[in-house]
């Protein structure tokens, strides 16, 4: 065989010799052909459709192909200084994106006041539109009260799940409007994301910096006087905010697209609903249980907190607790704690137990179905799946563990008699440990066996 025919047989090798169809041989999933939204040809300006693949003028190709994936790394191989990533942030979107968001928050805050507080002027003096922004992206005050010769400083959280509605709702229209359209491949979605999240998180900042109060009240909450200074905590402010926005934006853009070609992007997207799966299902077997009249929130210590906050408010955080300690994770319920431990306590009734037992079972049931689906799904000789899975998994806790603290210092709680000290919610480091090796055990039994072969 002379060169030519070499060549020859390598330029139509892509071929099939029966019927000519294309037989690609190169890896095309990281490809894609995409349209530019324009309404005239580039090349000749002849106005087309969103349908047309060629101009029907000039003949010129409409369509390009783009890649899916997009790496730090230029053409000759080397990695880019970190000016040339950041620079490729789209700041502008960024801004547009979490000055509408923060918009938005502001108009259903501004709602929320007028509901709650209504025409109470002493309230009103303390908390306005700005602090119930910050408060539902669940920062945390600090607060000064200085009463006759008395004074005390403390702080307080309130990290109730319930109130990330808000910021959450909020970054749906802007998402559509300035990201969507830009949310070409997984690494770029991540850079907007990240971009979002920075910007948004400063805006909280300026607004926490801004919305310091400082007040005197006589005859509101005590028959004397005193005076009260609270502001939100910066790096508090600047960290929940950037966790709340980036979370809020990466999961809003992840396309099927992302999952097939990118394990790690569908492995956490698995991950995600792992731990929604799991606290949908413990505040619906809690609630019912509640209704039947079993009065489990009175033996962990809670029972007071239904009388000053809404049932379905309570509820709602106690789910993701009892979640939690369903992965293992010790968790502080005020005054007590909860742990696998309080399963061998004596003062917990039978009926506690087997609740707490069931929640238990529950999870590990979860975790090896996913560790079957997981096993089924890539098929892989080793346990990369599994370790990326747990890994994600044990992340989320973590970031919830942070999110979901609720704290009231003893120096505030001991001048105003209607408070005492708390502290619920779980570690973030202990919460990270525990349930990384807790899924990782369960998960990987679910893959070995794979109940679904």
């Amino acid at each position: 065989m002379n060169m030519e025919e070499s060549l020859n047989k390598l330029k139509y090798n892509n071929y099939s010799k029966e019927d000519g169809s294309l037989n690609i041989k190169e890896n095309t999933k990281y490809f894609t052909i995409e349209k530019e939204n324009n309404i005239s040809c580039p090349k000749c300006n002849n106005t087309v459709t969103r349908k047309d693949i060629y101009c029907n003028n000039c003949g010129e190709i409409l369509e390009n192909i783009k890649s899916k994936r997009e790496k730090f790394i230029n053409q000759e191989g080397e990695r880019t200084k970190f000016k040339d990533i950041a620079s490729s942030f789209n700041l502008i979107n960024g801004f547009k994106t979490s000055a509408l968001a923060v918009v938005i928050l502001f108009v259903l805050s501004l709602l929320i006041k007028f509901i709650l507080v209504g025409s109470n002027n002493q309230i009103s003096q303390l908390i306005n539109p700005l602090h119930i922004m910050l408060f539902s992206n669940l920062a945390s005050v600090n607060i000064f009260m200085s009463l006759f010769m008395n004074s005390a400083q403390s702080s307080v959280n309130f990290g109730f799940l319930i109130l990330l509605i808000l910021p959450i709702i909020s970054f749906i229209l802007p998402y559509r409007l300035f990201i969507k359209k830009r949310n070409t491949s997984f690494i770029m979605h991540v850079k907007n994301s990240l971009g979002v999240a920075i910007i948004y998180a400063l805006i909280l900042c300026i607004i926490s910096q801004i919305s310091k109060v400082e007040v005197s009240l006589s005859n509101g909450f005590n028959q004397y006087g005193y005076g009260i200074f609270f502001g939100f905590s910066t790096f508090d402010v600047l960290l929940k905010g950037f966790i709340i926005g980036f979370i809020s934006i990466l999961f809003m853009g992840i396309k099927k697209e992302y999952k097939k070609e990118n394990m790690i992007v569908d492995i956490l997207n698995i991950a995600l609903k792992t731990v929604l799966i799991g606290y949908v299902l413990v505040l619906v077997i809690s609630t019912i249980l509640y209704f039947a009249n079993i009065n489990y929130i009175f033996e962990l210590g809670l029972n007071s907190y239904t009388k000053d906050i809404s049932l379905g408010t309570v509820l709602s955080q106690l789910a993701i607790y009892l979640w939690a300690f369903a992965n293992l994770i010790p968790v502080s319920l005020g005054s007590g704690s909860l742990s696998v431990l309080s399963l061998f306590n004596s003062s917990i009734s039978l009926d506690l137990i087997l609740l707490l037992g069931a929640m238990i079972a529950l999870s590990a049931l979860i975790f090896i179905i996913i560790g079957s689906k997981l096993e089924s799904k890539y098929k892989s000789k080793n346990i990369k799946p599994v370790i990326t899975f747990s890994v994600c998994y044990a992340v989320i806790m973590g970031l919830i563990g942070i999110l979901t603290t609720i704290y009231i210092g003893d120096n505030v709680a001991s001048m105003l008699t209607y408070l005492s000290a708390m502290q619920i919610g779980f570690s973030l480091i202990i919460g990270m440990i525990i349930s990384f090796i807790y899924s990782l055990i369960m998960t990987l039994i679910g893959y070995k066996l794979n109940i679904f072969n």
